[in-house]
């Protein structure tokens, strides 16, 4: 049996953390007697604690790689919020400079002489020859317009076709009413009888 005072030393030095693997395990045995002197009880709870017990919990396999997973993608997320709030940062610094300019650019002093010199003016001389530009143009657009729309002519026979069963439905429908209409009918004839 060790003496209490080389167990004060040992204990000393333990948690000066300057004892050997040797010298722990006689802390270890000493406290695992079931007498120990009162006032060494807490360090007995503490050296019982460090004890392997039977009912320990195994670490599963691969518990660090997951958790080292875990706080990488918390972090990712931390990063592309930062992204997030930059973009958008910048995206309004940009919004407001265009504002700016304009602002600068149309609203200034000199804007008077700036809408006169936008004020339409005649390109032609003659009306008839202003007429028939105008009328060429839209013909053009017309012919482009028109082949654009061809094609649809497809669609509007498939639509024909998908309406005509529906509209023979509702024929159907306005029949089984008449139906109905006609058992009603009986019903009151019997009831009448």
């Amino acid at each position: 049996m060790e003496s209490i005072e080389k167990i004060r030393k040992l204990l000393d030095q333990f948690y000066q953390g300057e004892t050997s693997l040797e010298e722990e395990k006689i802390l270890q045995e000493y406290f695992s007697k079931a007498r120990v002197p009162e006032e060494l009880m807490p360090e007995r709870d503490l050296f019982r604690s460090l004890e392997p017990s039977s009912d320990t919990e195994l670490v599963p396999d691969g518990l660090n790689r997951k958790i080292l997973d875990v706080i990488d993608q918390q972090e990712r997320k931390v990063i592309r919020t930062r992204r997030i709030s930059m973009f958008t940062l910048s995206g309004l610094a940009a919004g407001l400079l265009v504002v700016i300019a304009l602002y600068t650019g149309y609203f200034s002093k000199g804007q008077p002489a700036r809408l006169a010199s936008h004020q339409m003016t005649d390109t032609y001389e003659d009306p008839q020859d202003a007429y028939e530009e105008a009328r060429r143009a839209l013909t053009f657009v017309s012919a482009k317009l028109n082949t654009g729309t061809s094609e649809l002519v497809h669609v509007k026979r498939v639509s024909k076709t998908a309406s005509d069963p529906l509209k023979s439905l509702s024929k159907i429908n306005k029949g089984s009413k008449e139906l109905s209409l006609l058992g009603q009918l009986q019903r009151v004839e019997e009831f009448e009888r």
